[in-house]
């Protein structure tokens, strides 16, 4: 019975209202490689789902985790890769007693900055996350630059 890895991979280098990174797609170029190079193609098989500057909008972010991680089963791996800005946002007071610096941590999104927008909170994260039901392998690359709301 073979296993499914199911890999999110998001870079942004490009954005509609907030400065440009340089080498966030290269990551994920690099890291895309890397899985297919290292994926053991006898015991499972690999499915991955780019998003890169326009196509990462908050919005296909959070489609990314709901119907492609969400795919794997319970013997499978789900892996979500980010690499872009990363900022802080101020936390609802209900979230007060787990945010002692009363922030939320946030991924920007392509749009996220544009009239309407929000960035994806680490709490709506955390859900989508929870939402895949399977093994989950998380790892976010450290923000390029932090950037002010």
């Amino acid at each position: 019975m073979n296993r499914n890895i199911y890999a999110l991979l998001v870079g942004i280098d490009e954005y509609l209202s907030v400065p440009s990174l340089q080498g966030c797609v290269n990551d994920i170029t690099a890291i895309k490689e890397y899985l297919e190079g290292r994926v053991d193609t006898d015991g499972y098989q690999l499915h991955v789902h780019t998003l890169l500057n326009k196509d990462a909008t908050r919005q296909a972010v959070i489609d990314g985790f709901r119907q492609h991680l969400c795919q794997a089963g319970s013997e499978d791996v789900a892996f979500f890769y980010y690499a872009g800005h990363g900022s802080q946002a101020e936390a609802p007071e209900e979230f007060w007693t787990i945010e002692p610096d009363r922030l939320n941590e946030t991924l920007v999104c392509y749009d996220s900055r544009s009239p309407g927008g929000w960035d994806l909170a680490d709490k709506e994260l955390g859900k989508l996350i929870a939402e895949t039901a399977c093994i989950c392998v998380m790892l976010l690359n450290p923000p390029q630059k932090k950037i002010a709301n």
